[in-house]
């Protein structure tokens, strides 16, 4: 039964597509008003801990972690900040491959898919109010606007066999490339807590049915990180994003969720 539901799943993302990623996540601290307008750089290699639901034409598919960290062989997520001043540019990569074999008499199927996911932003500084407080540390806040875009690709190969009794009677590959792009928009609020610990909380939205991209994306973050070096932050929080578009007149909707962990170090 496990591996009938497996290969049930796996044939719907061969169809209509998934994504297992996360992004944003909080880059620097302040140390003092002078350092915002030097040249910054963040390196945060990250790990979303993801369940997810997907309803495709009517059907409806529920995978917590242990049954998407099953399908996957190999994956790796990271994000890269630039800042200067009041400006800033980031980078959120997913790399991952997934796949798995299952076997419903007289079909035997072997699925892999090859992911990746570029999510890139420009942003914007609106508004801070970050000051120093009576021990000189900073404290206070601020509000980004970013624009950008997020490309998703997933390349799928599907080998199938069919049987009779013990004999192979027919066998075939099946291959698919499934790419699209999504405009998106976005506001980022960061909050200096202490000298040590940073909120940050971002909401994204896009799509919104333009050429091939998705009828509506979103996506949430929250992110606390507490300073454990100079150049280190550890970063845990949690993430939900999702979309919702139309394939060959066929309305998918995904939703991923689950907390986040990360180590940021920072230049």
């Amino acid at each position: 039964m496990k591996t009938l539901l497996r290969l049930s799943i796996v044939l719907l993302i061969l169809m209509f597509n998934t994504q297992l990623t996360a992004q944003e996540t909080a880059s620097d601290f302040k140390s003092s008003k002078k350092s915002e307008k030097k040249w910054r750089f963040s390196i945060t290699p990250y790990a979303l801990f993801a369940a997810q639901s997907t309803d495709v034409g009517g059907e409806s598919i529920r995978q917590n972690f242990n049954d998407l960290s099953s399908m996957t062989n190999w994956g790796f997520q990271i994000i890269t900040t630039v800042r200067y001043d009041r400006f800033s540019f980031s980078f959120d990569g997913t790399f991952a491959n997934l796949g798995g074999s299952g076997e419903v008499k007289p079909l035997k199927a072997d699925l892999s898919i090859d992911q990746k996911i570029f999510d890139l932003k420009a942003g914007y500084k609106v508004y801070d109010n970050f000051k120093l407080n009576s021990d000189q540390a900073i404290t206070g806040w601020s509000i980004d606007f970013s624009l950008g875009g997020k490309y998703m690709l997933n390349d799928v190969s599907l080998d199938y066999f069919i049987y009779l009794g013990d004999n192979l009677i027919f066998d075939g590959t099946f291959k698919k490339r499934l790419e699209w792009w999504d405009l998106m928009v976005g506001v980022n609020t960061k909050f200096i807590v202490s000298p040590k610990f940073l909120v940050s909380v971002a909401y994204n939205a896009g799509g919104f049915g333009i050429g091939n991209s998705s009828k509506f994306a979103s996506d949430f973050t929250y992110i606390n990180s507490f300073k454990v070096h100079k150049y280190v932050l550890v970063n845990a929080g949690f993430r939900s994003f999702g979309y919702d578009r139309f394939d060959d007149g066929v309305e998918t909707n995904v939703r991923v969720l689950g907390p986040m962990l990360g180590v940021s170090a920072i230049f």
